[in-house]
């Protein structure tokens, strides 16, 4: 009887480590699959209308703030628990989750954020009037 419960605890063992096995291949399959599916170099471009001076737009993943003669690009990211930043009020960027607040230079005004919104890489094409925003990787939400 012995030799039947020590078969049988090898059988539940190899089965197991079959099951683990496996699953770590499918882990590992998986991930490559996603990794392909990364640009290779790493950035993505959104371009943009390049916008009139005093205005303010909101993309899905960025704030572009045009002045009277400058343009700022921020991730529209909040950076206390990243929601999504979609507007502004009283002349401020204004998280819609938990409140926080944002001037137009991105630097923090009121919390529970506890630093500014992240500025975003970005060129201006005036022969095209658009804006191309960059975004590597760990930066996209």
């Amino acid at each position: 009887m012995k030799a039947s419960a020590s078969i049988s605890r090898r059988t539940l063992l190899q089965t197991a480590l079959a099951t683990l096995c496996g699953a770590g291949l499918w882990l590992m399959d998986s991930l490559t699959r996603r990794s392909a599916d990364l640009p290779e170099t790493g950035e993505t471009i959104l371009t943009v209308p390049l916008p009139t001076a005093n205005q303010i737009r909101f993309y899905d993943q960025a704030i572009l703030v045009a002045g009277a003669e400058e343009i700022s690009v921020f991730s529209s990211i909040c950076p206390h628990l990243g929601c999504c930043i979609d507007r502004t009020e009283g002349g401020e960027i204004a998280c819609p989750c938990h409140g926080s607040r944002f001037s137009l230079r991105g630097e923090l005004v009121r919390g529970p954020a506890r630093r500014g919104l992240q500025p975003l890489p970005f060129e201006i094409d005036r022969t095209n009037s658009v804006v191309r925003i960059v975004f590597r990787n760990n930066e996209l939400a």
